[in-house]
């Protein structure tokens, strides 16, 4: 499939959507191609994405189960999710009032058919998806933030 043809999706794009992506936003603005409550239905079709970019977005959303279903069912079979996190190994998880939800390098075995002790635990919370864990490292600056970059494969 053409590079043109992919959809390529950008959650939480505020100001920094990249070139070729579609901008979902809780928020209208010059970036956002779709306004929608991400909390809700995510607004794309199941099995339709190939590349789900997620930089500074999920900490946003409370219910991690739901997030992570959702982005499991609109990803196609093998599609990417390019997610980058502040991570509770750092302050920039807690230092920002609008994060409720917090993440680090291990709450990624939850999703991922790498941990099959932890996923079968996460169905039972009611995670339906699967993803494969294809890199997974912590970034870390001066301030003292930490943010996980988690790329995963959507296991269909």
């Amino acid at each position: 499939m053409s590079e043109a043809k992919l959809l390529k999706v950008d959650l939480c794009c505020g100001i920094r959507k990249p070139e070729g992506f579609v901008g979902v936003d809780h928020f209208p603005g010059e970036n956002v191609d779709l306004v929608a409550d991400l909390n809700e239905r995510f607004p794309f079709e199941d099995n339709s994405v190939d590349l789900l970019r997620a930089h500074d977005a999920i900490e946003h959303l409370p219910d991690r189960i739901h997030t992570m279903n959702e982005i499991w069912r609109v990803c196609k079979p093998g599609a990417t999710a390019d997610i980058f996190v502040p991570s509770t190994d750092g302050r920039g998880a807690f230092q920002d009032p609008t994060h409720v939800s917090y993440w680090n390098i291990n709450s990624f075995m939850y999703y991922s058919v790498d941990y099959p002790q932890t996923l079968e635990l996460c169905r039972r919370y009611g995670f339906q998806g699967a993803f494969r864990i294809k890199q997974i490292f912590n970034i870390g600056d001066a301030s003292g933030v930490v943010h996980v970059q988690a790329v995963l494969e959507a296991v269909k």
